[in-house]
């Protein structure tokens, strides 16, 4: 069956649907706006701040609309609270999980009439009485299924057109509020003059910042509108989501699928099915087979493959690994040869190294042997210079006394004339020959003495 059958099949046999609530929200949302426009203006709440964003004839209608949104959303939600209250009364007998027949419906169906009309009117009554109509009337349950899936869908269509009052509130209230800012925008700058501009510009810049509070207003009321239809479409969106779940848990599955006018088709098709299910697994032995048999052979000429190549390999390894060695064992040889004939020169020159430095050693030796004697001459004209100068200290003691004796006879200038002489030749004496010296100096105190 299409589905514009199933439509209008369940739409003949369902109650008739509640409207989105536009009777409501209009005795609501009207006398709420007067009231609240009353309180502000004449009532007791007269405060300025709120007087100024309800001062202009635009912001009441923009109240107004708001205050109607508001009344359909009360309406809805007093549906709401409805709607899950029949979740709680038993609409269906109790089921123990077996199927009955179809024309049990009929009876199912004079149970629900008997129903108070506030449950009947509910989605749920509503989803159940066009269900159990479909079944009773067709006294079977062929295409039960599309029948759910329409009825499904037209309950979502419905609960989405009964927010189009709302939706329509929601889009006209900013385009109210910049209505009435371009009037009001208009209605100041209308009469300005410039000596006006000069003189009472204050009374310009008030009347542009009123204009811009229409605006505001609606903007901010429109906001709260879509806040609280989100919040309200939630819910009855969920109420529909369990109105899903009771049908198909009592209604759905409650009655037995006998095959109607189809079943011959249906068991044809069934037998095909098989069939081709068959013919499929056999064609798939036989491919698998054939598979297996050209993946053996392929695997076989590829093991045959491997072990030429594997022959080649080594062979060509082997080759390369001999020329290798050849290559190294002549290059051994080279570098043993290149060694034995620097080890040999090298032998070569450690000999005449050694030569060099045994002369070098005999030279030097000899050099020392000249240098220990002259270092024993030295040490032999010290050790007379030592015995002068013992002969000296003799002397100087001599002349001393010689002194004192002259000085004793008076010839005193004389005796030091005749030792300054005799220091003087001394001396010269000393200086010219080292070994002569200490050998006159020797005698010498004897024969002044």
């Amino acid at each position: 069956m299409k589905r514009s059958q199933i439509s209008s099949a369940s739409e003949a046999a369902s109650p008739k649907r509640r409207s989105g609530g536009s009777g409501a929200a209009l005795l609501i949302g009207l006398p709420l706006a007067a009231l609240v426009i009353y309180l502000v203006h004449r009532g007791p709440i007269q405060d300025p701040r709120i007087q100024r964003y309800l001062s202009h004839k635009v912001e009441w209608v923009e109240v107004a609309m708001f205050c109607t949104a508001l009344g359909a959303l009360l309406a809805k939600l007093r549906g709401y609270w409805s709607e899950r209250v029949v979740f709680g009364a038993q609409l269906l007998p109790t089921w123990d999980g077996r199927p009955i027949p179809v024309t049990a419906a009929a009876g199912l169906r004079a149970g629900l009439n008997r129903l108070p009309r506030q449950l009947r009117g509910t989605y749920l009554g509503r989803r159940l009485a066009a269900i159990l109509d479909f079944i009773a009337s067709r006294n079977s349950t062929a295409g039960l299924d599309d029948q759910l899936r329409g009825l499904t869908d037209n309950d979502a269509i419905a609960l989405e057109s009964n927010y189009s009052l709302i939706r329509i509130i929601t889009r006209a209230m900013p385009i109210l509020g910049f209505l009435g800012t371009v009037l009001g925008i208009t209605q100041s700058i209308s009469g300005v003059t410039p000596e006006k501009l000069e003189h009472n510009l204050s009374e310009v810049t008030d009347g542009l910042a009123l204009a811009f509070d229409t605006t505001a207003l609606a903007l901010g009321l429109t906001m709260a509108v879509m806040f609280l239809s989100f919040i309200v479409e939630r819910a009855e969106q969920g109420v529909l989501d369990r109105v899903d779940e009771y049908v198909d848990c009592h209604l759905a599955h409650r009655f037995e699928r006998v095959a109607g006018d189809g079943a011959g088709i249906a068991e044809n098709v069934r037998q095909n099915t098989h069939a081709l299910v068959r013919a499929l697994e056999q064609v798939a032995a036989q491919q698998a087979a054939a598979w297996a048999k050209a993946q053996a052979a392929s695997e076989e000429r590829r093991l045959e493959a491997d072990e030429q190549w594997q022959q080649r390999l080594a062979g060509a390894v082997e080759s390369a690994l001999e020329r290798t060695l050849a290559a190294h064992s002549r290059r051994l040889a080279e570098l043993e040869k290149q060694a034995a004939d620097q080890s040999s020169k090298l032998v070569e020159q450690l000999g005449g190294l050694a030569t060099v430095l045994r002369d070098t050693d005999r030279e030097h030796q000899t050099a020392l042997g000249r240098i220990a004697d002259s270092m024993t001459a030295q040490v032999q004209a010290l050790a007379r210079l030592q015995e002068g100068e013992k002969q000296l200290v003799r002397l100087q003691e001599v002349l001393q006394q010689n002194l004192a004796a002259l000085a004793g006879a008076g010839a005193f200038e004389e005796a030091v004339h005749n030792l300054t002489a005799a220091i003087h030749l001394l001396t010269a004496r000393t200086a010219g020959s080292p070994t002569g010296s200490a050998g006159r100096l020797g005698t010498r105190p004897g024969a002044a003495a």
